[in-house]
């Protein structure tokens, strides 16, 4: 069985961050001894004490959102300093509502558009912008983002005009995406750094890889 462990090291930060796959947990517990405390984090899921986004809007009674509205957003959460959605640190904004919900998704909460918030597109990229200097780029996820192209394509293309690096993941493939021909999704596809595509697969979880849940996913980046 191939062990892989990748060391993020941080000393600006005073941390390391270990990405671990198919160890044993003798492994994990022995470099928890030798590292010093322990604090469990996977993509998607980041530690429970990370700074979320506060609610900047009040939330819609009606689930199913008209898309005409590119203005706002179903968000779950925003958080800072992720080393393990993409790369580099990143700030990343997880979208609410899933259509797809793959079996054994470690976030089965973000699949119900009405867990998150309707909020202001606006004032995610106030967030984003305010710790721009701390952070590699921005990281968009779910959720399914894919489910909400027009607000992800005005999203995208206001985070591009601060010349922001970014990431997307989403369980469709890139063929599925590009079969769809929607402008919105084309436009995403087309000023977005790097994808990561393909549903979760918990039987092809072990040695996925960096920034991978399963090894079905691909990274495809621009050129």
């Amino acid at each position: 069985m191939n062990k892989e462990l990748v060391f993020v090291l941080e000393p600006d930060a005073g941390r390391v961050t270990v990405e671990v796959s198919q160890a044993s947990k003798e492994t994990v517990d022995s470099l928890a001894d030798d590292l010093g405390n322990r604090v469990n984090l996977n993509c998607a899921r980041p530690a429970e004490k990370q700074r979320y986004l506060p609610v900047l809007q009040a939330r819609s009674t009606e689930p199913n959102r008209p898309q005409s509205e590119a203005f706002s957003i179903w968000l779950y959460r925003l958080y800072h300093n992720s080393v393990v959605d993409g790369p580099g640190r990143r700030s990343v904004i997880q979208t609410s509502g899933c259509s797809l919900r793959c079996r054994g998704c470690i976030v089965p909460k973000t699949h119900q558009p009405e867990n998150g918030e309707l909020v202001s597109i606006s004032s995610i990229i106030a967030e984003v912008i305010a710790h721009r200097d701390d952070h590699d780029g921005v990281t968009i996820l779910g959720g399914e983002p894919f489910d909400q192209p027009e607000s992800v394509a005005e999203l995208v293309s206001r985070l591009k005009n601060h010349g922001l690096h970014i990431t997307v993941y989403t369980g469709f493939t890139i063929e599925q995406l590009t079969q769809r021909r929607q402008p919105s999704i084309d436009h995403i596809l087309a000023h977005i750094d790097l994808l990561i595509d393909g549903p979760f697969i918990a039987e092809l979880r072990e040695g996925a890889g960096e920034y991978r849940g399963s090894r079905n996913q691909y990274l495809i980046g621009r050129t």
